[in-house]
C-alpha cells in the first residue's frame, strides 16, 4: 500500500491553466499521487472558459462565473501555485524558463498555455480575442463608458467570430458590427439549416458579412482586404493565434507552425517527459481545429497518463472526436447547435449549452472546503477550529510567530544582559551598538513559507528581515542566512534551496547587502531566517520618538494575515493572495527615506503583532497615547470580507487582547476592520509619527515612490489608546 505521508520524489509541473490542466489539478486533488510534487504555473491567475466568453460579452454572465481561480484549485490539489510566464524550456536540463525570475526544474511538464497573439497587425487599434486573459481587460476597458465603438470589425467568421459578433449586438444594439473572413462562406462545417439559421439571425441584427476578404493590412480606422477597405473604430481578431517561438527553440519537435507534435498518448514525439494539450498541441494522427472543445476532452486523458508515467505504466491513447458538436448563442436565451448533419435551435438549445457550460465550470467552484463555511456571526466557533488546526494547517509567515503576550512573559523570566555599548531599547526593531567607527544596527528575522512560490518566499523573507533595519533608518550591509528545506529527492532540495536563495539575494544585489555566510539544514518545512547588520549616520528612529499631536503615518496597507490564513485554507481569491504576495515583495527602504526628509520621529514596522499591538509599544515608549481613524487604514484586496467570514491567523486571538486597552467609540465596534487592526503582517509597511505640517507632503512623496496606500491613519494624543470606527476602511483595491 502507498504511504501518503511519502516524501515527494518527482515533480509534476502544469505549465499554463488552460481547459486540459485545470482537469488535472482536480482529479490528482481527488486522488493525490503518493510521491509526486504538483506545481502549477500560470501568467494569470483565473483562467477563463472559452465557451462562456461570448455569453459573458452578452451579459448571460458575470466575471466570476466564466474564470476558475488557479490559487484556490491548486490548493485543493495541495499542488503549488507559481503565478509566471515562461520565456522558454531548457529541455536538457528539464527546467522553464523565465525572463524574470530563475528557471524552474521539473521531472514531467504538462504543457497547456495557449498560444499566443500574433504579431502581424499588433496595435491598439486591433485586440487579438486568444488569450482570453489578455482579451478581456481591453474588452472592459472598450466598453467601460457607454459601451463598444460604434463600427466594430470582427475578422474571423467561424463560430467563435459568429457568436461574438452576436453576443455584441445582442448587448450593444447600437454597434454596427461587420464580420470578415478569407473563405468564400461561412460556417462550411455547419448542417446547412443550421447555417442558415445563423446567417439570417446576422441579417436581422444588421451584421454585415464580407467574405472572401482577407485582411492584409489594419491601419487606424480601417481594415483593408486586397482591393476592399473596410472602415471601423476597432477591430478584435478570433482567427486563431500563433505558437511562442520558443516551442521550436527548445528543441522540441513542432508542426510547420510551430505548435508542439504530440502522439496518441498527447506526449511531445521528441521529449516522452513532455505532454502537450489544447491549442498549443499537434497530433498528426489526429489533427483537430484549434478548439476549447478539444482541450476539455483531453483533460481526463491527459490527467490518467501523467499519473501513469510518473509511476511507470503503459499510457492510454486519447481518441479524439471526429466532429464536436457546436452550439453557437445568438445573443442570450436563443442557440443553434450543429455536429455533422444533425442541427437544432431554439430557446432549449441555449438551456443545454448553459447547462453544459455550468456543469463545467462547477467541477472548479465547488470544492471540498478545508474547514467548514464562516461567517461574521460564527467566528468565534472559526476562532476556535483554528486554534484546534493540525500544525501542518497553522500558519507561516509572521501568522507563525509566538504572541505578544508569550514573548514578554519569556522576557521578563530571563536576565537578559544590555551591554554597554547598546543604545537602542530592547523592545526596538534593531539593535544599535557602538562600535568604534560608529554605530551599527542588527536584527534577525525568519519564517517558515507561507506561500508556495519558493522564489517570491526568498524575496519576502529577505524584504521583511531589511525591514527592521530600514524601521531603524539604518543602511543594511551584511547578511547571514539560516536556509531549512523539507525532506524530498535531492534535485527537488537542491531546487527549493536555490529558488529561495536566489530570490533573497535579487532583493539583497539591490539593496548593495552582501550575503557573508549562513547554515543550511533539513527540516520538517521549508523556512528561511536572516540576521542582518547595517550602519548608522545619523539618529536612528526609536519607537520612543513619537510626541502628541504628530500625525501617524503609515506606508502599506494591512490585511496579509487574514489572506494568507485564507489562502492555506483555499478560500482567498487569487488575484486577492498575489496583491498581497506583491505589497510583502517591496522594499521599505524608499519609504525610510521619505519619512526622515520630512523629519518623522517614531517609528517601526507592523509585523506579527498586528497594527494596534506595535502602535501600543510606541505609545508605552513614547510615554504617548493615540487614536486611530479605523475608516482611513488601508487594506488590501479582499482582508475586509475575508476576517468578516471569520478567517483568521493562528496569531490573531493572541495580537486581539491589546484592542482591550483601546477605547473604540462610532457605529460598529464589532467591524470587520477592527479585527484587522490585530492581524498580522509579513514584511508589512511602516509605522511612523511625523510632524503635522509635514504629513501631506510626506503622504504624496510616499505616493510617488510608489506607495500607493500610504495614508494619515490618526495622531498622537497626550494619552490612552482610541479607535474611531466610522464605515470601515479604505480598501486598497
Amino acid at each position: 500500500m502507498k504511504s501518503e505521508n511519502a516524501p515527494p520524489l518527482r515533480d509534476l509541473v502544469l505549465l499554463g491553466g488552460g481547459h486540459a490542466n485545470v482537469q488535472v489539478l482536480k482529479r490528482f486533488g481527488m486522488r493525490p499521487e503518493p510521491g509526486v510534487r504538483l506545481t502549477i504555473v500560470a501568467r494569470e491567475p483565473h483562467s477563463p472558459y472559452t465557451g462562456m466568453l461570448p455569453s459573458y460579452v452578452a451579459g448571460a454572465y458575470g466575471w466570476d462565473d466564466i474564470h476558475i481561480d488557479l490559487a484556490k484549485l491548486a490548493r485543493f490539489a495541495n499542488a503549488r501555485f507559481i503565478a509566471a510566464e515562461a520565456s522558454g524550456i531548457d529541455t536538457g536540463e528539464r527546467r522553464i524558463v523565465f525572463a524574470d525570475r530563475p528557471p524552474l526544474r521539473y521531472d514531467v511538464l504538462s504543457i497547456n498555455t495557449g498560444g499566443v497573439p500574433g504579431e502581424r497587425f499588433a496595435s491598439d487599434f486591433v485586440t487579438p480575442v486568444k488569450p482570453i486573459g489578455r482579451f478581456l481587460p481591453v474588452w472592459e476597458q472598450l466598453t467601460a463608458d457607454c459601451g463598444p465603438p460604434a463600427r466594430l470589425g470582427v475578422v474571423g467568421a467561424g463560430p467563435g467570430g459568429v457568436e461574438l459578433a452576436l453576443a455584441i449586438s445582442h448587448r450593444h444594439p447600437g454597434t454596427r458590427c461587420t464580420l470578415l473572413d478569407a473563405g468564400g462562406e461561412i460556417l462550411g462545417g455547419f448542417a446547412a439549416k443550421a447555417r442558415r439559421r445563423l446567417q439570417d439571425a446576422l441579417k436581422d441584427r444588421g451584421i454585415s458579412v464580407v467574405t472572401g476578404a482577407r485582411v492584409t493590412q489594419a491601419l487606424e480606422g480601417e481594415l483593408i482586404a486586397g482591393e476592399t477597405s473596410i472602415a471601423v473604430d476597432h477591430a478584435l481578431w478570433t482567427t486563431g493565434v500563433d505558437a511562442p517561438t520558443w516551442f521550436s527553440e527548445s528543441g522540441l519537435d513542432t508542426d510547420a507552425a510551430g505548435f508542439v507534435a504530440v502522439n496518441k498518448h498527447l506526449q511531445s514525439t521528441s521529449h516522452e517527459e513532455i505532454f502537450a494539450a489544447g491549442d498549443v498541441s499537434y497530433a498528426a494522427d489526429q489533427p483537430r481545429p484549434k478548439s476549447g472543445v478539444y482541450a476539455v476532452r483531453q483533460g481526463p486523458l491527459l490527467a490518467e497518463n501523467l499519473r501513469r508515467f510518473v509511476t511507470g505504466r503503459r499510457l492510454r491513447r486519447f481518441r479524439a472526436q471526429r466532429h464536436a458538436m457546436a452550439i453557437v448563442g445568438l445573443g442570450i436565451g436563443d442557440a443553434v447547435a450543429s455536429r455533422g448533419r444533425f442541427h437544432a435551435s431554439g430557446a432549449w438549445v441555449w438551456f443545454v449549452k448553459r447547462w453544459i457550460d455550468r456543469r463545467f465550470m462547477r467541477k472548479f467552484s465547488n470544492l471540498p472546503s478545508m474547514l467548514p463555511e464562516m461567517h461574521e456571526e460564527g467566528s468565534q466557533v472559526a476562532t476556535k477550529l483554528q486554534n484546534e488546526m493540525p500544525a501542518a494547517m497553522r500558519c507561516g509567515g509572521c501568522g507563525a510567530k509566538l504572541g505578544a503576550h508569550s514573548l514578554n512573559a519569556v522576557l521578563s523570566r530571563l536576565d537578559v544582559p544590555v551591554s554597554t555599548s547598546t543604545v537602542s531599547g530592547i523592545g526596538d526593531d534593531a539593535a544599535v551598538v557602538q562600535v568604534p567607527a560608529g554605530s551599527l544596527a542588527m536584527s534577525c528575522d525568519g519564517f517558515r513559507a507561507m506561500i508556495d512560490d519558493t522564489y517570491r518566499f526568498g524575496r519576502i523573507s529577505a524584504h521583511h528581515a531589511l525591514n527592521d533595519l530600514f524601521a531603524m533608518g539604518a543602511d543594511p550591509k551584511f547578511a547571514l542566512a539560516i536556509a531549512t528545506v523539507p525532506l524530498m529527492a535531492d534535485p527537488m532540495m537542491e531546487d527549493d534551496l536555490f529558488q529561495m536563495m536566489s530570490g533573497a539575494l535579487d532583493v539583497f544585489a539591490a539593496h548593495g547587502v552582501d550575503l557573508v555566510g549562513g547554515h543550511s539544514a533539513e527540516g520538517g518545512e521549508l523556512a528561511l531566517a536572516f540576521s542582518v547588520t547595517g550602519t548608522l549616520a545619523g539618529q536612528p528612529f526609536t519607537k520612543d520618538g513619537l510626541s502628541p499631536g504628530d500625525a501617524l503615518l503609515l506606508t502599506g496597507a494591512i490585511g496579509t494575515g487574514t489572506l494568507l490564513a485564507g489562502a492555506a485554507l483555499g478560500r482567498t481569491r487569487a488575484e486577492h493572495l498575489l496583491a498581497a504576495i506583491d505589497q510583502m515583495d517591496r522594499s521599505n527602504a524608499a519609504a525610510a527615506h521619505v519619512l526622515r526628509e520630512h523629519a518623522a520621529r517614531g517609528c517601526t514596522d507592523v509585523t506579527g503583532f498586528g497594527l494596534a499591538v506595535h502602535l501600543s509599544e510606541m505609545t508605552r515608549a513614547s510615554g504617548t497615547g493615540a487614536s486611530i481613524r479605523l475608516e482611513d487604514v488601508p487594506t488590501l484586496p479582499g482582508a475586509l470580507d475575508m476576517i468578516a467570514s471569520g478567517v483568521e491567523s493562528s496569531l490573531q486571538p493572541n495580537n486581539q487582547q491589546a484592542l482591550d486597552d483601546y477605547e473604540i467609540s462610532g457605529d460598529t465596534p464589532a467591524a470587520p476592520g477592527l479585527r484587522l487592526l490585530a492581524d498580522p503582517q509579513t514584511s508589512g509597511g511602516l509605522l511612523a509619527g511625523v510632524p503635522p505640517n509635514a504629513a501631506d507632503d510626506c503622504v504624496q512623496a510616499l505616493r510617488e515612490k510608489g506607495y500607493a496606500t500610504a495614508a494619515v491613519v490618526g495622531v498622537v494624543t497626550q494619552r490612552g489608546l482610541a479607535v474611531a470606527v466610522g464605515h470601515g476602511p479604505g480598501d486598497a483595491s
